[in-house]
């Protein structure tokens, strides 16, 4: 399976993208609050291997709403100042019931709803066929990480299957807000859709709705009781991510954040070995808080 790359999108959004970062590196250096950290005015770069294609809609959307409010405002403007009240003339008002006027209004719309809405709906769609939905299905990647993922209030909980690759063994890792997968640089740019490891998650809840959301690897998905819903995404560079929690679900809501740690695929794997041998000799078949593993759903 292949990704099919949009280069006129992105070759249109490039110079657009390098002008506005100008910008704010400029505002960076004035004065007072300006003088923070530039990247605050945007979400931070992504590291997954199709973060850009969000990042491509969001400045999409950006840029045809503004180019749309300025001509609303254009609009607007031109007759406030050529048609109010001055030496010489009277101000004029007019309801706007003409056919000329209604014929006006009418390709407007049309522009507007073909040119911003069913434009940023195609681009969308596709993102979300090609990316977000697109999960790997059985033996398309086969190296994938799988992890089960048990919302609670207000934690996250997350098992791996540990070296033995099977759910509800022994060997199981589980962590609490704490989530660790390798890295895949070759999974960037890369025409392969499913390279490197992808982390492929089954999500379910305890109590209520929750919402698991990797800002840096530009997914969400809800998590559900009663339910398993699946997210993948495939992380590209090392580093520590935030995890956190999209839906409100109670009181202490704003308490419910982890830490995503992307490692190096050795760093990975002489981590899961450590971590899949301490839960082998710290196993207790009478902890009945820690059997909730389930049958992997793909």
């Amino acid at each position: 399976m292949t990704l099919s790359h949009s280069h006129s999108v992105r070759s249109f959004l490039g110079p657009v993208r390098a002008v506005i970062a100008t910008v704010i590196a400029a505002a960076s250096l004035a004065p007072g609050a300006l003088a923070q950290d530039a990247t605050r005015w945007g979400p931070k770069e992504s590291a997954s291997s199709f973060g850009w294609r969000f990042d491509d809609l969001f400045m999409l959307i950006v840029i045809l709403t503004g180019v749309s409010f300025l001509i609303m405002m254009v609009m607007l403007l031109v007759p406030v100042f050529r048609d109010k009240a001055r030496a010489g003339h009277k101000a004029s008002f007019d309801h706007g019931r003409s056919l000329h006027d209604k014929r006006f209004t009418a390709i407007v719309s049309v522009i507007v709803f073909i040119v911003l809405d069913a434009w940023v709906l195609v681009v969308a769609m596709r993102d979300l066929d090609e990316g977000f939905w697109n999960v790997p299905g059985p033996g398309e990647a086969p190296n994938a990480v799988r992890v089960q993922v048990l919302a609670q209030q207000w934690a996250w909980n997350f098992r791996q299957p540990g070296v033995d690759n099977k759910f509800g063994t022994p060997d199981d890792i589980l962590t609490l807000n704490e989530l660790v997968v390798p890295a895949s640089a070759e999974a960037e740019g890369n025409e392969d859709w499913f390279a490197g490891r992808p982390v492929v998650l089954n999500l379910s809840s305890k109590d209520v709705i929750h919402s698991l959301f990797l800002p840096e690897m530009r997914v969400k998905r809800d998590a559900n009781p009663g339910a398993i819903n699946r997210m993948w995404f495939t992380p590209i560079r090392p580093g520590d991510y935030a995890i956190l929690c999209a839906e409100l679900c109670g009181f202490a809501h704003y308490q419910m954040h982890g830490k995503l740690r992307v490692l190096s695929p050795a760093d990975f794997d002489a981590w899961e070995a450590e971590a899949s041998a301490m839960a082998l000799a710290a196993y207790d078949e009478n902890d009945a808080g820690a059997q909730w593993a389930w049958d992997w759903q793909e």
